[in-house]
């Protein structure tokens, strides 16, 4: 008997568990409330359902994997998520979610499509980050409702370990050696954008550096320099 099938799930498993660009990753407020005032949350992270229907079709080829969707115990949803082994043989994993307070069906879908993609171990790496909280911000990304007011806020920077390996923290040699190797507009803009974190984290200097090496490095690529 041929051991092709195992070997495919093997590879199959290995690319499905692989980190999420930190772009992919969405996050929700789990606890929050007021101290001295200030307002705290503390956030959880997951999957875009795009995301992971892009890992999919990646991993698994468009014709590799379906899903199929069928009703829960209490109004909620099951979702199957099957994938096609090396001989064409389908295995399918489930899970389920509750509808949601808000577009109640398509929410509970879209939470039983993840929590059917955590079981093949898509994102679950997620699971084993540590309490996490936001940082408060006039200009944050997202925004939480605490004690009857809305605040803004930014979600915590995710841990190397929880990275793809072009995403992990660069110092600033590294981003300044990535930037002068940038051989396409699109290809700087992609280096600032999955760095931003580690922008962030640099001295004043470092950082006017930094943009006076783009401004030049973009003039290079339009052909002014």
């Amino acid at each position: 008997m041929s051991d092709k099938p195992d070997e495919t799930i093997k590879r199959i498993m290995e690319r499905l568990r692989e980190p999420f660009s930190a772009n992919d990753i969405e996050w929700r407020v789990q606890r929050s409330g007021l101290k001295d005032g200030k307002p705290w949350a503390m956030v959880l992270a997951y999957v875009q359902a795009r995301a992971i229907q892009s890992r999919l079709d990646e991993t698994c080829g468009l014709f590799g994997w379906k899903n199929v969707y069928e009703k829960g115990p209490d109004g909620g949803v099951l979702c199957g998520i099957s994938i096609a082994d090396g001989e064409g043989n389908w295995i399918t994993k489930y899970d389920g979610a509750e509808n949601t307070n808000i577009e109640a069906v398509k929410g509970g879908i879209s939470g039983a499509f993840k929590r059917a993609g955590a079981v093949w171990g898509i994102g679950r790496y997620l699971y084993h980050l540590e309490a996490t909280f936001a940082t408060f911000a006039t200009n944050g990304r997202y925004s939480a409702k605490v004690e009857n007011k809305y605040f803004k806020w930014n979600p915590p920077t995710l841990p190397a370990w929880a990275l793809p390996e072009d995403e992990k923290p660069v110092t600033f040699e590294e981003l300044k050696q990535k930037i002068d190797e940038a051989n396409a507009i699109p290809h700087l803009n992609n280096i600032r954008n999955k760095h931003r974190a580690s922008v962030e984290k640099m001295s004043q200097q470092e950082k006017d550096d930094l943009a006076t090496l783009v401004a030049m490095k973009t003039d290079e690529l339009r052909g002014e320099g």
